[in-house]
C-alpha cells in the first residue's frame, strides 16, 4: 500500500484494537479492522449517524455492538440453522487495510480478508454520503452458499417515534410472532421487532426527534432486515445497557435465507449500499 493520504491515519482504539481514522472536509469516520466495522460516520454539518453501544466489548473473539457489523458468510445461524458463530466469522476476524485514497475529501478505503476457502474485499467510501461495497469470492473447488448483511445500527432519538418508509406491500418473515405477513404502510416500532423483508427497494428512516431522514439505497440486495430488541430482550444483552435500546434501530441491506447466493469455484458476488442524510 502506498503512503496514506493526510486525511487517513492508523490508531489504536479501545481494547487495543487497531482502527483507521478518517478526517476530511466532508466527513469523519472510524473503522475498526476487527470485523471491518465502521463504528462512526459523521458527515459535515450533521450529528453522528451510527450508534455504538456504550457497553460494547472491544475484545478479540467478540463482535463490536453497534456501528456496521458485517454478517458473512452466513446470517444468524445460516440457511439451515446449524452454523456457528452467530452471523458468521467476518465480524470476528481481523481485516487488512489494502489501500486508502482521498479525492477532494472523499476518502476510499479498501479492506481485505482471507478465510478458509473464501475471501472478501470491502470498499468503504466516506464523504457526504457513506457507500459500502462488499465482494465475496469462492476460493474453494466446491460451490459456496453466501448470506450477507450490513447489520447497521442507526442512531435515532427514540425508536418508537421513527418510521421506515419504502416497505409498504412487501412480504416479510416475522421472527418474533412467527409466520409470514405483508407490510401495510410505513413500518413503525411498538415492540420487539425482528423481520426479514423480501424487498430490493430503497428505504428511508424518518426521525422527527433528530429532525432528519436517512436514505438507504441498495444494490444487489433482495432483503431488508429490521431489528430492535425492545426493553425485555435488551435486558439479556450484556453489551447493551438496559436504558439504551430506544437509541437505535437496525435497518440492514441483506441477502439471506432463500435469497442467499450460490457461488461456483472462483465466482464472486458484490452487495452494496449507500447512506445519505438530509435534514427535515
Amino acid at each position: 500500500m502506498d503512503e496514506l493520504p493526510a486525511s487517513v491515519s492508523l490508531s489504536i482504539g479501545q481494547g487495543g484494537l487497531p482502527t483507521v481514522e478518517v478526517s476530511s472536509a466532508r466527513a469523519r469516520a472510524t473503522v475498526h479492522l476487527h470485523g471491518a466495522n465502521v463504528t462512526s460516520w459523521i458527515p459535515e454539518g450533521h450529528d453522528p449517524v451510527l450508534w455504538l453501544s456504550p457497553g460494547s466489548q472491544f475484545t478479540k473473539g467478540q463482535p463490536i455492538r453497534g456501528g456496521i457489523p458485517i454478517c458473512l458468510p452466513w446470517f444468524s445461524k445460516g440457511p439451515n440453522g446449524d452454523k456457528e458463530p452467530m452471523h458468521g466469522t467476518a465480524r470476528l476476524s481481523m481485516w487488512e487495510l489494502a489501500d486508502a485514497t482521498d479525492d477532494d475529501g472523499v476518502v476510499t478505503l479498501d479492506l481485505r480478508l482471507v478465510d478458509e476457502g473464501w475471501s472478501a474485499t470491502f470498499r468503504i467510501v466516506v464523504g457526504g454520503s457513506l457507500t459500502l461495497e462488499l465482494t465475496t469470492t469462492n476460493d474453494a473447488e466446491a460451490d459456496m452458499v453466501v448470506e450477507e448483511a450490513f447489520h447497521t445500527y442507526f442512531d435515532v432519538k427514540d425508536v418508537s417515534g421513527i418510521r421506515v418508509v419504502g416497505l409498504d406491500g412487501a412480504r416479510y418473515l416475522d421472527k418474533v410472532a412467527g409466520g409470514v405477513a405483508t407490510q401495510e404502510g410505513d413500518l413503525v416500532f411498538t415492540d420487539r421487532t425482528d423481520r426479514v423483508y423480501d424487498s430490493a427497494a430503497d428505504v428511508e428512516i424518518v426521525d422527527p426527534g433528530r429532525n432528519r431522514t436517512i436514505r438507504i439505497a441498495k444494490s444487489n440486495s433482495a432483503n431488508t432486515v429490521t431489528w430492535n430488541p425492545w426493553a425485555e430482550t435488551a435486558k439479556g444483552l450484556a453489551d447493551v445497557p438496559d436504558e439504551s435500546w430506544p437509541e437505535f434501530v437496525c435497518v440492514e441491506t441483506a441477502n439471506v435465507g432463500a435469497s442467499a447466493t450460490t457461488l461456483a469455484a472462483g465466482e464472486s458476488h458484490t452487495i452494496g449500499t449507500t447512506y445519505t442524510v438530509t435534514l427535515n
